[in-house]
């Protein structure tokens, strides 16, 4: 089974496409997409707006995302692009994991690399659930069979 969402608003496109074997894991992963989905259509609906308002009243450009648009939409952005590409090198259908909730860590976080930056466990060929405490964020998902949880490939 296989779905496409794809949204247009003036000059902003955006496309994503989930796959699955199975029933129970293709609805789990499209009811997991449809809030970050929301998230994109918001923030593509205010660029749209503050394209407009800017054909009518020439103004210097903006360096700060959009009012109204999420603060993280170009990470949401970003994050659907990587996804995009590791699935299609290894020749798979992108999924997309919640997106992470923005944070203020007491210290300097390092930056996620490999499936801890995509959300997408590549071991597993799963979407990874979003977690966070005091010492930080992660994906991670759960391993029935061996009863833990996996955080994919570094």
């Amino acid at each position: 089974m296989s779905s496409c969402f794809k949204i247009r608003i003036g000059a902003f496109e955006w496309t994503h496409t989930m796959r699955s074997t199975d029933d129970a894991e293709f609805h789990t992963r499209v009811q997991t997409f449809v809030p970050t989905f929301r998230e994109i259509v918001a923030a593509m609906e205010a660029m749209q707006a503050e394209r407009e308002a800017a054909k009518a009243t020439p103004a210097p450009p903006a360096a700060q995302p959009p009012a109204g648009a999420p603060a993280n939409v170009q990470a949401l952005i970003q994050q659907a692009v990587q996804q995009a590409l590791a699935a299609q090198a290894n020749g798979q259908a992108p999924s997309t994991p919640p997106p992470a909730a923005p944070s203020t860590p007491q210290r300097q976080a390092k930056p996620k690399t490999g499936d801890q930056a995509t959300g997408f466990c590549s071991l597993h060929n799963v979407g990874m659930e979003h977690h966070e405490n005091e010492r930080g964020s992660w994906y991670s998902h759960w391993l029935p069979e061996e009863e833990r949880h996996c955080k994919g490939r570094r």
